[in-house]
């Protein structure tokens, strides 16, 4: 696993790692990893990405979480592939249901796959 550190967060600076707007939003799973004292089992929820970089995304969801709690996340970027893992995301910011995530965790393939969509899309750089 690679561990992603997240960047410097000034907003009158470029991004480092451009975003791409998805077209069509994708679907994918939340689990979170903070623990919560009235919950005994881990819990999974769906969203929908609407932004996408090799740093972090823009997901929907009704899930119950809020700034400072870690997630993982398994992206359905196209169909007949397997998901890209991340393993650690850390929720940065919220707006009603949709949720600023910033990697951390994230596994030499997915990272990879990541990397592909992004390019096919027109978006990653190098």
């Amino acid at each position: 696993m690679q561990t992603i550190h997240p960047p410097d967060l000034t907003h009158d600076k470029v991004r480092r790692y451009p975003r791409l707007r998805i077209p069509v939003p994708f679907g994918c799973s939340l689990s979170s990893l903070t623990t919560r004292w009235w919950c005994w089992k881990p819990v999974s929820d769906v969203g929908v990405v609407y932004d996408l970089s090799l740093q972090g995304a823009c997901v929907s969801t009704e899930a119950a979480i809020k700034p400072g709690d870690k997630v993982s996340l398994a992206l359905r970027l196209t169909k007949g592939t397997p998901p890209a893992e991340v393993a650690v995301a850390t929720v940065c910011w919220t707006n009603h249901q949709f949720h600023g995530l910033a990697f951390s965790t994230v596994s030499q393939s997915s990272l990879t796959r990541l990397t592909e969509y992004l390019n096919t899309s027109g978006i990653a750089k190098e």
